[in-house]
């Protein structure tokens, strides 16, 4: 059968697409036009994804038909051929992502002959980003893993890279692509059998590249609405099916593909090298003398599909291998009456005169592909003329170029006079000449230098600074390192150096840190430096360090957290009121308080209620988190024998961020450096948590000691200079600042942004557009494209930063809506929220090393399991409770109470025997049985978490254990990071937004949460300094925090900073453009 298919459509639920593009409107629209094979688009949206299960049903095999075929035309007086119309469920994935260390935009298109095949993608991807925002997803992910996604739930599905030469978002594209096939699909590149060519290219500029000639070139239309259906299509002669149809594809030179519908490539938007806004049009060979930078406003020039083709082409002619598909370049028939009318192709009387030919031909294509043109010519000489030359590619091309179409004309402008008689017999009156015209290109101006400036990579080899902090021979050094000095790397580089130089065993090591990130960092510095000799070497927190040397004697000692700490309190003191437990915690936070600030006296008399919890500990082999360090201190201190023993084997203490060092962990180091030598490095102006006891004073107090070696590292590769002269002049007023002075190695001239909105929602706003504007765009339709700043970018380029986790949901709901995908962290994790909170439960207590409380948490929500259960075994179960299951069945339990127990022993029993074989399907397998539907949103986003972890379900709960509170930064995410700024202690980011820094909350005294204002001043150089290449500082002139809406003043500390380096940024006056359903016009 020979037929007609578009395959590559969006849906309404797609950005700027019409309303009609529905199921009917594209059925009717491709009666129209002569295609039999539509391809339904946007299947991952959920919206559009119900509305095709509701009305398609199956026809041929993978092939799908509308339930009801009753199709009216589109337009009156038009009775378009009764073709069989067909649909193909596709769908297209918008990727931004980086490897090989650039930013990539590339975009797939997904085919799948079933709906079941689309759900299991659809999971898969829920879990990955945001896919209800868009019919076109954007999502972080690469290209190659959505392939293997396709390949593992739908394996007989197949992927096809989109319009693989647009500049911003596709496989070859010259801002953000790659040069060849295999850097994007790696490993997999064999699955991939077919590419679409985009309006911009045609099969004759791809077969000027060898590597393209194993490739099916295919050609859609790519539609936003239904009327521009066809544009471009393709041509099948084989079995209609899905699965002929990729065979086809699979073999492109059998026949099977007989041949492509083209756009001329002149009149796509990208064909050509400029700039738009510029009105600079450019031929390939014009680019390359001018550098490609726009010679009227000096950033990079939109290169175009041409130029880009030309880069990778090994052939001055195009080479077509026998049996190659045939390739017919048409211009769509109402242009062509447009033209012989001389009015738009969409207006009135064109759409009238484009009707009656329908009716008299049954299709387009029938018309331009297979009519004769001696029956063209009946009903008008001038379209059969026009038909003629069409099909033999003689027409008139002005290209398009940056976004803006080109334009084919089948007459000169003095042929149309010269046919005038035969237009107005034709049309039934003389044409009217159009105003709208194609502007020419400029001639070329004097060329501006590029705005862009790069920043400097912080060198492979130690600067002087730095060379004398790893090679100093003192026993105890202080190295004060600012933000962006390569702090970390010289703690790795000393440790490396003193291994290297034989001066000290890695078992003798021990280095802290003061956060799990931290840690990991330099534990992977160190293994992938020193391979498995690091792993001998300590490298963890103040809390991990001093817990392993306790557990060193009582290895099964239970550590009471908060989440633990009501537990044990019931019991262990279970008469205890509920007033007594809420006493009990206030008067052992303020214990821990005053141990950590250094003012407990030694002769303290406790208040009795906490004496007993403390006395109760030993016995019941526990010890409370927060008392880990302090017992830790008192042990080494008292206990000589034990402090030979630590001491004993330990040669070097490193401690990072020693700026935030309170008195337990002062005296810790004090005892430990006795026997070792120290390297300890911080930076007094980084000082940010003395809310929870952390002491400034003693970094001076340990620089003053005699034997102290004091260093400095000044040279910054972090940031610009606007961003360390602005940050420096601010801390400047602070009485307790440090004296050393950085130098930032960039040369960047980029000042600092600023910008006051009238509310937190138009902040937000803010931020969103300046994040679309920082990525060149998001898609292919974004009105921010072509404000790009040059500077490739991903999502997790972007981090946006806040003094308050109240601040943050109306930014996140301004990503959201625009699909942007972001990690909000610090916020409750989704898999304890809700529904989902019982798989949590469930998660948790499956770990190997799963406690009491998690057990407890889990059954409490099993039927007949209430209180008085739950009390009774908190009473007789032990903290550790290796077999839970059968240690609670032992109890005297009621007997449908002990039945639901068991059940749910032996459903987490079987869940982690078939974890082995893969976690993720063994979850979908154990929700139903917990009350939650594996297909629904929630559910999907927790089994695709669960399958980035195999079958390790260790791993796995460790992961959603350090969660459990708050959700921690994942770097490996592509995704915008929401955070405090304390939260952001430690990280850096391409570009960091600073939102809400107003008075009241930046310096904080909102809700009674006063706050030194030093400190805050440190807060606000830590954030400051965050940035790497541009820094965004924004304030709102109202805002409602603990549900109080008022009037705020800017925030003093943005008076601090020198007005040369800061420029502001205003929102646009005009009216938000509405976004229109209809596609550009070609003219």
């Amino acid at each position: 059968m020979r037929y007609i298919a578009d395959l590559h459509i969006h849906s309404p639920f797609s950005r700027a697409t019409s309303k009609a593009g529905n199921l009917q409107g594209l059925a009717t629209w491709a009666r129209v036009k002569g295609i039999h094979l539509v391809g339904t688009g946007d299947f991952t949206h959920p919206g559009w994804f119900s509305q095709l299960k509701k009305q398609l049903v199956p026809a041929e095999p993978g092939f799908f038909k509308l339930k009801d075929q009753a199709i009216p035309p589109p337009l009156p007086q038009m009775t378009p051929a009764a073709l069989p119309c067909r649909f193909l469920l596709t769908a297209e994935i918008s990727s931004i992502y980086k490897r090989h260390g650039a930013v990539r935009k590339v975009h797939n298109l997904l085919y799948v002959p079933d709906f079941a095949s689309a759900e299991r993608i659809n999971s898969v991807l829920a879990g990955i980003g945001n896919i209800e925002s868009d019919g076109r997803p954007i999502l972080g992910l690469d290209s190659r893993d959505l392939l293997e996604i396709l390949l593992e739930r739908a394996p007989e599905g197949f992927l096809v890279p989109a319009h693989i030469w647009t500049p911003w978002f596709s496989l070859f594209g010259s801002r953000s692509g790659f040069n060849t096939i295999e850097e994007c699909y790696g490993d997999l590149t064999p699955h991939v059998f077919a590419l679409e060519t985009g309006l911009s290219s045609d099969p004759g500029m791809n077969r000027l590249i060898p590597a393209l000639d194993r490739f099916a070139l295919i050609s859609n239309s790519d539609c936003h609405s239904p009327g521009k259906l066809g544009r471009e299509a393709n041509i099948f002669h084989t079995d209609f099916s899905f699965f002929a149809l990729r065979e086809a594809l699979k073999n492109p030179l059998t026949g099977a593909f007989a041949g492509t519908i083209e756009f001329y490539p002149e009149e796509g938007k990208y064909h050509a090298d400029g700039h738009r806004n510029c009105r600079v049009c450019l031929e390939p060979s014009e680019t390359r003398k001018i550098g490609a930078i726009c010679p009227v406003c000096g950033r990079p020039l939109t290169v175009g599909v041409l130029h880009r083709v030309m880069e990778l082409a090994e052939r001055s002619e195009p080479y077509y291998p026998p049996g190659s598909p045939a390739v017919h370049s048409l211009i769509p028939l109402p242009e062509v009456l447009g033209e012989i009318l001389g009015a738009g192709p969409a207006t009135k009387g064109v759409m009238a005169l484009y009707a009656r030919v329908i009716d008299r031909f049954g299709s387009e294509f029938n018309l331009l592909l297979d009519t004769p043109v001696a029956e063209i010519n009946l009903l008008s000489p001038v379209l059969g003329e026009a038909v003629a030359r069409i099909r033999t590619g003689r027409v008139i091309r002005t290209p398009g170029y940056d976004g803006e179409f080109g334009v084919i004309r089948v007459f000169a402008e003095g042929e149309r006079e010269e046919l005038s008689g035969q237009i107005s017999l034709f049309a039934g009156k003389k044409p009217t000449p159009s105003a709208k015209k194609k502007a020419s290109c400029l001639s070329l101006p004097e060329k501006k230098p590029s705005l862009a400036a790069d920043l400097p990579k912080a060198p492979r080899r130690p600067n002087p600074e730095q060379l004398a902090a790893i090679t100093s021979k003192a026993e105890t050094i202080l190295v004060a390192a600012g933000p962006g000095t390569g702090k970390t790397f010289t703690l790795v580089a000393r440790i490396e150096h003193l291994l290297s130089a034989e001066q000290a065993r890695p078992e003798e090591m021990v280095a802290i840190t003061f956060t799990n990130r931290a840690a990991r960092e330099m534990q992977e510095r160190l293994h992938r430096d020193l391979g498995d000799t690091a792993r001998t070497i300590f490298v963890g927190t103040f809390h991990a360090y001093c817990l392993a040397l306790l557990r060193q004697e009582t290895p099964d000692i239970a550590v009471i957290g908060e989440d633990g700490r009501d537990l044990y309190l019931r019991k262990v003191f279970p008469g205890l009121a509920g007033a007594e437990h809420r006493l009990l915690k206030k008067q052992l936070a303020g214990h821990v308080d005053q141990l950590n600030r250094g003012t407990l006296p030694a002769d303290a008399d406790l208040p009795d209620l906490l004496t007993r919890y403390l006395a109760s500990l030993a016995p019941n082999r526990a010890i409370d988190l927060d008392l880990v360090i302090p017992q830790c201190v008192e042990r080494l201190r008292n206990d000589s024998a034990f402090f030979e023993k630590i001491t004993g084997r330990m040669a070097h203490l490193f401690v990072d961020e020693f700026q935030d060092l309170n008195h337990p962990q002062y005296q810790l180091i004090m005892l430990l450096g006795k026997q070792a030598r120290v390297f300890a490095i911080g930076d007094p102006n980084q000082a940010i948590y003395g809310f929870r006891g952390s002491d400034l004073t003693l970094f001076q107090r340990f620089r003053k000691k005699p034997d102290v070696t004091t260093l400095a590292l000044i040279r910054n590769y972090r940031s610009t200079p606007a961003i360390i002269d602005g940050a420096a002049a601010l801390i400047r007023r602070n009485r307790q600042s440090g004296d050393t002075q950085l130098v930032a190695e960039s040369a960047s001239a980029t000042l600092l942004e600023w910008h006051q909105a009238a509310s937190a929602h138009a902040e937000a706003d803010f931020i969103v557009r300046r994040i679309e504007e920082e990525l060149g765009g998001i898609n292919s339709l974004s009105r921010h494209t072509r404000q790009s700043t040059g500077q490739a970018r991903s999502f997790a380029d972007f981090a946006v930063l806040y003094r308050l986790s109240q601040l943050a949901e109306p930014i996140a709901e301004a990503l959201h809506r625009k699909g942007i995908p972001f990690q909000l962290v610090g916020a409750t994790p989704f898999y304890l929220k809700s529904a989902l909170k019982v798989a949590g439960h469930f998660l948790l207590a499956s770990a190997p090393d799963a406690g009491l409380g998690e057990h407890l948490q889990m059954i409490a929500n099993l039927s007949g399991v209430g209180e008085a259960t739950i009390s009774l075994l908190e009473k007789e179960l032990p903290l550790r409770c290796p077999d839970f299951y059968r240690a609670a069945l032992a109890l005297p339990l009621p007997a449908g109470t002990a039945t639901n127990i068991r059940k749910m022993g032996e459903t987490l029993e079987n869940f982690r025997q078939a974890a082995e074989h893969g976690l993720a399907f063994s979850l979908a397998e154990a929700m139903p049985g917990l009350g939650i539907n594996p297909q629904g949103d929630e559910a999907r986003r927790l089994l695709q978490l669960a399958n980035a972890f195999g079958n390790d379900l260790q791993a796995f709960c460790e992961h959603l254990r350090q969660n459990a509170l708050a959700t921690v930064y994942d770097a490996r995410a592509e995704a915008v990071a929401l955070m405090t700024m304390h939260a952001a202690k430690g990280l850096e980011f391409p570009v960091v937004f600073l939102a809400g820094l107003e008075e009241e909350i930046l310096p904080c005294s909102i809700a009674n949460l006063h706050s030194d204002m030093e400190e805050e001043r440190r807060l606000f150089y830590v954030a400051m300094t965050r940035a790497q290449e541009h820094l965004v500082l924004s304030a709102a002139a109202s805002r409602t925090v603990f549900n109080r809406t008022a009037a705020h003043r800017v925030s003093r500390f943005i008076e601090e900073i020198p007005a040369s380096l800061l420029r502001e940024t205003f929102q646009p006056l005009s009216k938000r453009r509405q976004v229109s359903g209809r596609q550009l016009q070609l003219f």
